[in-house]
């Protein structure tokens, strides 16, 4: 079905809350693997359709149309979702202590009771409602972002309010901190606090200075324009760009044109810069979203979503379980980021003859961000403490900054009065998730490297990580289209180096 002809009806959630209930009640008196498991997936099916017609109104409301009335959809899902969810969850816990547990680990695979859980949650009252007030605030936060102008104060106090919700949230659900409930919802089972330290530390000792020196040089990194002067051009050269790397790609594309599965105009309501893919698992396809305004840098920016789609698309055709159709962030921006280096052989098709310019900006936007991205997650370590005034936030904000990304003068004045700690939308809307670019990144680099030896060989390996979608643990993923730990030895040097090298070549 096309998007234009996508018809939103709002959840019966009183019915499905009924349906999850009565799939519990058949869990717990099942006298066979067979009963169980058929009420275990009817669980699922449950979630996954509901979730299907909840998509169709948050794509509208991110895409900006009927906005206020998408807008109050959204809400009225906001106050739904954390019950319904915390059932959901009962009936994973079910599972997980289930006699019948190693059959169905066999038939689906050992991760999916990681998932359960990463997603566990409490289902007592005062959780739930912390859940929905979060998820509110969220909204708040996002509505404030898109005015052209926007009130300091008023933005501070729903970030405060924030902090103060999420830190009572892991209270509720007995952990020592936000930290700690951050790192669990993020599935961060193979590294910790440890491994992301001495990372965002080589970042700092390799990355930071290169960055700097070339900041010296005075040279004009603004993108290229776009070939494309609207985004029907736009995805007309992402198409053809898919449809010649491989026979996947091809059909992928080709079905996300025919049905309509992305937005990329500018209208009013829309977020602006706004660029995601919102997955549809009952469907297996995704929806992409970008704002198109003629610069080249933003047609990375849309093949990277294309490249996030293209992942889910895959792992969904293979993965029996819609949990198993993504993987934990770190490999989830491996995909899309590594899809951007795909496209250099195709930059003739987005921004003509720039195609030099386009690669050095990119690699040093890449670098930049590798520190600044490192800064940011620095900050969401300090910043969930209470008593933390709006000033001396941005005393943090300017003494990491510093270290990180010196090249981002903070003047003093703006410090004093509170100006200046970071609005990076991530940090409210996927606590801990940013830091997960960086670490990709790395893996993306050596994906690059490998195709400068063998296209072959990194197109293989690429598929083989796509089809295994969330069905290993991180590591056990690198080790699938063997790339190499992040956290380990010398890795960051060794792979930034090559790269760095190249940059100081095309400077």
């Amino acid at each position: 079905m096309r998007f234009s002809a996508w018809d939103y009806t709002r959840p019966d959630y009183a019915e499905v809350k009924k349906k999850i209930n009565d799939c519990k009640n058949l869990m717990q008196i099942a006298t066979s693997y067979q009963m169980f498991r058929d009420a275990w997936l009817d669980v699922k099916k449950e979630i996954e359709y509901m979730v299907f017609q909840e998509e169709i109104i948050y794509i509208r409301h991110l895409c900006g149309i009927d906005y206020q009335y998408s807008l109050e959809e959204v809400e009225i899902q906001n106050k739904e979702e954390p019950a319904l969810y915390a059932l959901r969850d009962e009936c994973n816990e079910i599972a997980a202590g289930s006699p019948y547990r190693s059959e169905l680990e066999q038939e689906f695979g050992k991760q999916i009771f990681a998932y359960v859980d990463q997603h566990r949650t409490v289902g007592n009252s005062n959780s739930m409602r912390l859940q929905s007030e979060e998820a509110t605030l969220v909204m708040q936060y996002r509505q404030i972002m898109t005015k052209d102008r926007r009130d300091d104060e008023e933005l501070f106090q729903v970030f405060r309010k924030l902090i103060e919700i999420r830190c009572e949230l892991a209270d509720s659900l007995g952990y020592d901190s936000y930290i700690e409930l951050g790192y669990h919802l993020q599935g961060r089972w193979d590294y910790g606090i440890r491994e992301i330290t001495e990372f965002r530390n080589n970042i700092r000792k390799y990355v930071t200075p290169v960055v700097d020196d070339i900041k010296v040089r005075k040279i004009d990194f603004t993108y290229p324009p776009a070939i494309a002067t609207s985004t029907g051009e736009l995805i007309s050269s992402i198409a053809e760009m898919f449809k010649d790397l491989s026979d996947e790609t091809g059909n992928y594309i080709e079905e996300m044109m025919r049905k309509e599965r992305y937005d990329l105009e500018i209208r009013e309501n829309k977020r602006s810069n706004l660029f995601t893919c919102c997955m549809l698992p009952y469907e297996k396809l995704p929806f992409v979203i970008g704002n198109f305004t003629g610069d080249g840098m933003e047609t990375g920016y849309a093949v990277h979503e294309f490249g996030h789609g293209f992942a889910f698309y895959t792992a969904a055709r293979k993965q029996p379980l819609y949990e198993l159709y993504r993987s934990s962030p770190a490999v989830n921006e491996i995909h899309s980021k590594t899809m951007e280096h795909f496209m250099y052989p195709y930059l003739n098709r987005f921004v003509g003859e720039h195609k030099k310019e386009y690669i050095r900006n990119h690699l040093m936007q890449q670098l930049e961000n590798l520190a600044y991205r490192c800064a940011i997650d620095e900050f969401e370590h300090l910043m969930y403490d209470k008593n933390l005034s709006r000033v001396r936030l941005c005393e943090l904000w300017a003494d990491i900054s510093s270290r990180y990304i010196p090249w981002n003068r903070i003047p003093l004045e703006d410090v004093h009065q509170g100006r200046c700690w970071p609005r990076q939308t991530h940090i409210v809307e996927k606590p801990f998730y940013y830091i997960q670019y960086d670490i990709a990144q790395i893996s993306t680099y050596e994906f690059y490297l490998k195709m400068m030896g063998s296209f072959k060989q990194a197109w293989t390996d690429y598929m083989r990580l796509c089809g295994e979608g969330g069905s290993k643990s991180y590591l056990e993923l690198l080790e699938t289209a063997h790339l190499s730990n992040p956290f380990t030895g010398n890795t960051v040097e060794e792979i930034c180096r090559p790269i760095v090298d190249e940059l100081y070549d095309l400077c």
